[in-house]
């Protein structure tokens, strides 16, 4: 089974989630056929990174520079080549081109993770078994973004979820719902747990559909009640701050 992984050239985890990665390199090498960096660096990234130092989430702001330096002379795409496969770096994986090379080299399926890109239903269907999510939210009722933060800053678990994607934000059939943390202060020390045992969960799944080359049947993305939420404003940073969060 030929997999594409596709995630940020730049992210706000230690080492850009380079330890997922590893893990995945580790237990399945030869089912990865390809990774793609999508360019999301740009002036709002700096802007950002600078507005988290000051407001004191000094943690988060010091990774983003470390993860901006070390893109421009990325230990993944290393990692990667030096094992013989492909780096490519598109905007957006509903590029044309993008499409077309999934289409020439039998990708069977696609793994999206921490990017921001929506895909749209031509590259949705561009792989045989389609595409999958890493979400960082217990699905069905966590939607949005930044959802291990929140559930962190409420004592609540924390985790993510491994879902099929449609056209949909957060839709589709949930495949894993995992926790990582309860009672976390320390939102890096959190992610990359989280990093590990996602590539980890990954490499089941991976070979699990490999032998089938089919997925298997996973539970309905549908609840009555949808909690959603989204980066939080400096204000909400200032607060979960002060109520311990270690940002």
């Amino acid at each position: 089974m030929n997999v594409l992984l596709v995630t940020s050239r730049v992210t706000y985890v230690m080492n850009n989630y380079d330890l997922l990665f590893k893990e995945l390199l580790r237990e399945c090498p030869e089912h990865v056929s390809g990774l793609v960096l999508l360019e999301n660096l740009d002036s709002s990234v700096l802007k950002s990174t600078f507005g988290l130092f000051a407001i004191g989430a000094w943690r988060t702001a010091t990774s983003l520079i470390l993860n901006i330096l070390d893109s421009f002379f990325d230990r993944r795409e290393r990692r990667f080549k030096k094992m013989g496969i492909p780096v490519l770096r598109h905007k957006s994986m509903n590029n044309k081109k993008i499409v077309n090379w999934v289409r020439e080299n039998e990708i069977d399926l696609i793994i999206n993770l921490r990017t921001r890109c929506i895909y749209k239903k031509e590259i949705l269907d561009a792989p045989k078994l389609g595409c999958i999510n890493i979400h960082h939210g217990i699905l069905p009722t966590y939607r949005g973004t930044m959802c291990d933060l929140y559930a962190l800053s409420e004592e609540r678990g924390a985790g993510f979820s491994i879902h099929r994607m449609n056209e949909k934000i957060d839709d589709g059939e949930i495949y894993l719902a995992k926790e990582v943390s309860h009672g976390e202060k320390n939102y890096a020390s959190h992610i990359v747990r989280s990093s590990v045992v996602e590539g980890r969960e990954l490499s089941v799944l991976i070979r699990t559909i490999a032998e089938t080359g089919a997925f298997f049947e996973g539970t309905p993305n549908r609840t009555e009640k949808i909690v959603f939420t989204k980066n939080p404003k400096p204000k909400k940073i200032r607060d979960l701050i002060k109520l311990g969060m270690k940002l």
